[in-house]
């Protein structure tokens, strides 16, 4: 009975599979890059160097609608974007912009 029961949840769930997937690991200045699209439709991009990084993440939302959210991170920061911005992440940076920064070497002595 647990098998069967094991067997039909497995059955029940898609598998996900990796259908492309590439990685160039940071060179001796930092440049990277790595890309990597699954069977269920997520798709991730993101390049970076020593002056900041960019990416685009993708996917097909439980609606069926398209989501798309890029990203840069640089001098000026962390900037989401695209199609769907989450309100939260936009609080969050709002909360950091306007917070003083934490010394971390004085957080950790206790």
């Amino acid at each position: 009975m647990l098998a069967t029961l094991l067997i039909a949840t497995c059955a029940a769930r898609p598998v996900e599979r990796t259908l492309y997937y590439h990685n160039q690991t940071p060179d001796a200045y930092g440049h990277y890059s790595f890309e990597f699209q699954t069977s269920n439709g997520i798709t991730t991009k993101g390049a970076g160097n020593e002056h900041g990084a960019v990416g685009v993440v993708q996917y097909v939302s439980k609606e069926g609608l398209p989501i798309t959210f890029t990203y840069v991170a640089d001098d000026s920061g962390y900037q989401p974007g695209g199609d769907h911005e989450q309100p939260h992440l936009r609080h969050q940076l709002e909360y950091i912009r306007t917070h003083p920064a934490v010394d971390e070497p004085k957080s950790r002595l206790w």
